[in-house]
């Protein structure tokens, strides 16, 4: 059985994982030349991926905070003018609204429901789109003609 590798080890050999990860060595390639086997290197990537995407946020954590504090001392700048009334300063605060908005997500979009219940599979779209077409034919019939083929399968 295959001694088990210490920390400082395992730290050692991910960090030539990621390396390799990162050159875009396969997985076997990989196991090869830092001598484990597949499953140690999957499990490596696994764990390295998951490390980089902690960092990852952290950076974008860290980078949102600092922008919050620039915008809102460039706020804090301008809104003694803006009270005064003056829209140069105003135009400036309202920007800052903006960006804080969009720096927090608050402009995200809705996630809507567009599900037409006569459309739950392909062959009710194509016999709706076919009522539809008949409609059109029926209203103006020398559009048919000029249309060509009415079968959406085709």
């Amino acid at each position: 059985m295959a001694k088990r590798a210490t920390p400082v080890e395992r730290d050692e050999r991910r960090r030539k994982v990621a390396y390799l990860l990162i050159a875009g060595v396969t997985t076997n390639k990989i196991a090869e030349t830092v001598a484990v086997n597949r499953k140690t290197v999957l499990l490596d990537a696994k764990a390295i991926r998951a490390e980089w995407a902690r960092a990852r946020i952290e950076a974008y954590d860290r980078y949102a905070a600092e922008q919050l504090v620039i915008l809102a001392e460039v706020q804090r700048a301008n809104w003694e003018a803006t009270m005064r009334g003056d829209t140069k300063a105003s135009t400036t605060v309202l920007r800052v609204c903006d960006q804080r908005a969009r720096l927090l997500g608050l402009y995200a979009p809705a996630k809507l429901d567009v599900q037409d219940e006569r459309m739950q599979s392909r062959a009710a779209f194509e016999d709706e789109v076919q009522s539809l077409l008949a409609k059109l034919d029926a209203a103006d019939p020398a559009a048919d003609a000029s249309r060509g083929c009415r079968d959406p399968r085709h």
